[in-house]
């Protein structure tokens, strides 16, 4: 394709002026107009900056050899020589195709055993145009030992497949040489969620008594007279409190009175577990135990330590 042409094409997919066009792109309306009318050619950097500043990005396109095969009783049929990706939606559409020598129905490429189907029925009787519409390389391969073939034909496509799924061994846990794309798509840009404020916490309170009044404890209202949760006042109250939240969140806590948290934290480093995982937070006559789970532990084995607590 020619890329004036890709630039006029690119330009209206995403509803924009030359004007806007020139302005994201550093390049004059004038010069811009020129490139897609075929006066001018661009090359590949400025094309390549104009299309980034759309949106969009140049790729590569692996060109597909088709060659007929003809089987006696069985008539022609078309076989390429590699597999190709079918992009979405595409590769999900309802086509609406003949099944078998009978009428025209309609396909679901979201069904699997529909999919089979319109495999079947593309690569028996369709065309290269059709196939290479609608014919996903990676869905071929994962229904391929499923399709009812003629054995000719599977033996046309063996070498396709079998160059399709040859084996690779790549390091999951590291980046390529560019990390920031493949062969179909680029990551453009992305932003983390915001890191939460650090909550002030007591781990460890090395007393055995606290002299604060006991009278926002067990109901009743808090030190600004609004009603509130009860706190709980024992070791087990504050583990069933926290099995409780469990199902629901990675951070439980409870609302507790002084004496039932520093107990609680107290038990929990006799037992040896990471200390750092529990934090006592001061709040007015009372404190809340929180908990925090490492992302990579099952949550059923925090409540067996919790039980044993």
């Amino acid at each position: 394709m020619d890329r004036a042409y890709l630039l006029e094409i690119a330009r209206r997919a995403r509803g924009l002026t030359q004007v806007e066009v020139a302005a994201r792109s550093g390049t004059s309306q004038a010069t811009l107009s020129a490139y897609e009318r075929g006066l001018k050619s661009p090359t590949l950097k400025v094309a390549s900056r104009i299309l980034e500043a759309i949106g969009f990005d140049l790729d590569l396109r692996v060109h597909i050899d088709w060659v007929e095969h003809r089987v006696p009783r069985l008539g022609p049929f078309w076989v390429p020589n590699l597999l190709w990706h079918v992009d979405m939606p595409d590769c999900f559409a309802t086509l609406s195709i003949p099944d078998g020598d009978g009428p025209m129905r309609e396909w679901d490429l979201h069904n699997r055993e529909q999919r089979k189907g319109v495999y079947e029925q593309l690569i028996l009787h369709g065309l290269p145009q059709q196939m290479i519409r609608w014919v996903d390389g990676p869905f071929l391969v994962d229904v391929w030992d499923e399709l009812d073939l003629p054995e000719p034909v599977r033996k046309a496509w063996k070498w396709a497949i079998v160059i399709a799924k040859e084996p690779t061994r790549p390091d999951a846990l590291r980046f390529g040489p560019d990390p920031m794309l493949t062969a179909s798509a680029w990551i453009r840009s992305y932003e983390p969620l915001p890191k939460r404020p650090k909550q002030p916490s007591v781990r460890f309170i090395p007393t055995r008594f606290d002299p604060r009044q006991r009278s926002a404890q067990a109901g009743g209202a808090d030190d600004e007279g609004r009603t509130r949760v009860d706190d709980a006042d024992s070791i087990a109250a504050v583990v069933e409190r926290l099995v409780e939240e469990l199902p629901t969140t990675r951070f439980p806590s409870t609302p507790a009175t002084w004496s039932a948290g520093v107990a609680f934290a107290r038990r929990w480093a006799e037992l040896g577990y990471d200390e750092h995982l529990v934090a006592l937070t001061p709040q007015r006559s009372r404190c809340v135990v929180r908990v925090a789970i490492d992302p990579f532990d099952e949550k059923s084995e925090l409540v067996e330590r919790l039980r044993t607590i």
